[in-house]
This record gives structure tokens, C-alpha cells and sequence, in this order.
């Protein structure tokens, strides 16, 4: 963690509909309170390009690729669409210096802290194409090549978000979307007719722990791993652990999805805070149709299961909550404008019922 409190957080969703990049972030701006997390926000009605996998493609080092029917391959040399996306990244982390800067010249509000989400390098992997058009995933060499470019690359596009936007803390979640699926080998071949089989335990554990290494190495204050469902007890033992120091080991913490939580994954999530453990709860999953939920429900999808396990009101501390997870990033993108930001403020609403929970 990056230090320590006595309120539940509240981080703003990291992808957006619409296509002003300044529009949205001064708009998800006015919505924080002091401590919350603001966002670099995704939006992928603006085309590829700017998506969080074309984001990922203008953050590998010495890797290069280009759009084509089938999504994005790798090439021998940066081309259009490699530049037309470095230039996108490139401008929107500017776009959110100039805005928190100008609101903190207005005096409307000291920055807080960001949280910004990379596309981990497994369902990288899974989305990334070889040049002849078969995934990454496929090949054992180039899955390795993959993970050290988007290390390497990663360490630098932090270490320019800390000198451009100079936030107080830096949280980066990595999104592994694709990870359960490579893990069970039900990722496609290119072709759809056949699944590209399994990769086992050491190596994913292998290729993430690379970038987190790299994460570390940039400055940044705490990492999260988010792969759209409940942490598992494997997850648990490959990617956090406290020493007896204090001291971290890979994550801090982990993206619980309340609507997938079973009683397991919340006494797992139980467990986790008691060692310490950040754990970032998705509260949401946006169909477009369902009515939001109150404040006081929304709350209740957290505070009802913890207590329930006789975890004590304080200890909610441990939590950040948050609309979505990495798997509802499309849907989320799909509302309307006055609808995320709905979403956003009611889950905001829904922290500050839960901290007023605590201190009662």
C-alpha cells in the first residue's frame, strides 16, 4: 500500500465512451474527493489506436506492429499505425498533466493519487500476433521476447507519467483478462478451429513477475493484478506474500469482482487483508438495461459478505472501490456519457457510505 488510512477508497474507471480524452478526464476530475485515485482512461470509440491494447503496442522497447483484418501483428519496423499510437499515448498522458495542473492552479483541488492499467503481458500474448498471423501465445521464444519488450517498455512510459504528471502516489493495475483462459488452453488459433494448448503455472508466473519486477524498478508505489474474476488460491501463493520485514513481493493487492464472489473468494479476500493486502472491489456490471442500484445497496454488495465472516467495520480499510473490472471494460465503454458518469459517482457515493460505516 501506499501508506496508511482510515477511509475506503474510491479509484475512477480507467476506460470511457466517447472520444474527447480532455472532456473525460475533467469530468471523472470533478467527481474525486481528496485521496481518490484518478485515471488516464481508455477510449475505445476513438478507434483502435487508442485502446488498452494499442496503448500496450506503443509501450513495447524494440517491438513494433501494425493493425490488420485480424488485429494487431508484429512487424520489422514502426509504421503508421505504430506512430499514430505513440503519439495518441503521448498526448494523452499530457492532456491529464495540463488538466489536474489547472485545477490545482484554480484552487478546486490538490492532485491526488492515479492509477493507470497496462495489459499484462500474458493476455498480451493472447491478443498480440506474430508476423505470419498466429498469436504470440503460440510461441515460447517470442511469449519471452514479448514480456521483456513490455518490461522494459513499461519501466519507461511510468518513469514518464511520474516527471509529467508528478502524482503524489502511482498505482498500476495489470489487466490479465486472457489469464484463466491461457491457463486452461482455451485461447483460439488464429483460424478458431483449434485452442493453443496451456501454458503451465512457472511460466506465467514468470513472464507477469518480469513486468512487476519492471514496475517496481520504475517508482511505482503499489501494483494490483486484475484478471476479471476472484483471486485464486494459486494467484495468492505466485504473486503476493508479505516477508516478515514488511517488505512486498510482486503485488499488493488484487481486483475482487463483487458479482463473481462466491463465500471462497471473499473469505480468500478476508484473508489477503488481514496480511496486508490492497483489495480493489469492481461493484458494477454495466448491461445498458439494469437500474443502477442505490448507494446503500451498492455498499452492502461489500460490507454484507465481510461481515457475515465477523471481519471487523475497520477493516474495510483495505479496500478501494471501483465501477468495473478489467472484464467489463466494453460494456462500461458502451454506456453513454451521463451513464458512466452515474455509475461513477454512485460507486464514489458508495465509498464514502462505507467509511462513514467504519468511523460510526
Amino acid at each position: 500500500m501506499t501508506g496508511s488510512r482510515s477511509a475506503v477508497g474510491f479509484a475512477a474507471p480507467a476506460v470511457m465512451p466517447g472520444t474527447d480524452l480532455r472532456r473525460s478526464v475533467q469530468l471523472l476530475e470533478a467527481e474525486l474527493g481528496p485521496g481518490d485515485f484518478s485515471a488516464l482512461p481508455e477510449l475505445p470509440q476513438r478507434g483502435h489506436h487508442g485502446t488498452l491494447l494499442g496503448r500496450s503496442v506503443t509501450q513495447l522497447a524494440e517491438l513494433y506492429a501494425e493493425l490488420t483484418s485480424y488485429g494487431w501483428r508484429l512487424v520489422q519496423r514502426p509504421g503508421a499505425d505504430h506512430l499514430r499510437a505513440t503519439t495518441r499515448l503521448s498526448a494523452d498522458v499530457d492532456t491529464l498533466a495540463d488538466v489536474r495542473g489547472e485545477r490545482q492552479e484554480t484552487g478546486n483541488a490538490e492532485p491526488g493519487p492515479l492509477r493507470v492499467e497496462i495489459l499484462g503481458p500474458v493476455s498480451l500474448a493472447a491478443r498480440l500476433h506474430l508476423p505470419q498471423g498466429e498469436k504470440i501465445l503460440i510461441d515460447h521464444g517470442a511469449r519471452r521476447d514479448l514480456a521483456a519488450s513490455l518490461a522494459a517498455g513499461l519501466q519507461a512510459h511510468c518513469e514518464h507519467i511520474l516527471s509529467s504528471i508528478r502524482p503524489p502516489a502511482l498505482e498500476v493495475t495489470v489487466c490479465e483478462p486472457e489469464y484463466h483462459r491461457v491457463r486452461r488452453g482455451a485461447v483460439p488459433t488464429v483460424s478458431g478451429y483449434q485452442q493453443i494448448r496451456s501454458l503451465g503455472r512457472d511460466e506465467t508466473r514468470a513472464l507477469v513477475t518480469e513486468v512487476l519486477n519492471a514496475l517496481r524498478a520504475a517508482g511505482v508505489d503499489s501494483v494490483v493484478l486484475d484478471t476479471g474474476r476472484p483471486v485464486t488460491a494459486e494467484q495468492v501463493e505466485d504473486f503476493f506474500s508479505r516477508s516478515r520485514s514488511g517488505a512486498s513481493t510482486a503485488v499488493d493487492g488484487f481486483v475482487l469482482p463483487v458479482h463473481r464472489a462466491e463465500a471462497a473468494d471473499w473469505e480468500r479476500a478476508a484473508e489477503l487483508a488481514e496480511a496486508g493486502a490492497r483489495l480493489q472491489a469492481s461493484l458494477l456490471r454495466p448491461t445498458g438495461s439494469e437500474a443502477l442500484p442505490e448507494v446503500s445497496a451498492l455498499a452492502q454488495r461489500v460490507s454484507g459478505p465481510w461481515q457475515a465472516l465477523g471481519m471487523p467495520l475497520f477493516s474495510l480499510e483495505a479496500f478501494t472501490l471501483t465501477p468495473i473490472s478489467t472484464g467489463e471494460r466494453d460494456q462500461f465503454a458502451q454506456l453513454t456519457e451521463p451513464a458512466a458518469l452515474r455509475a461513477t459517482t454512485r460507486v464514489r457515493d458508495a465509498a464514502s457510505a462505507l467509511t462513514d460505516q467504519m468511523r460510526a
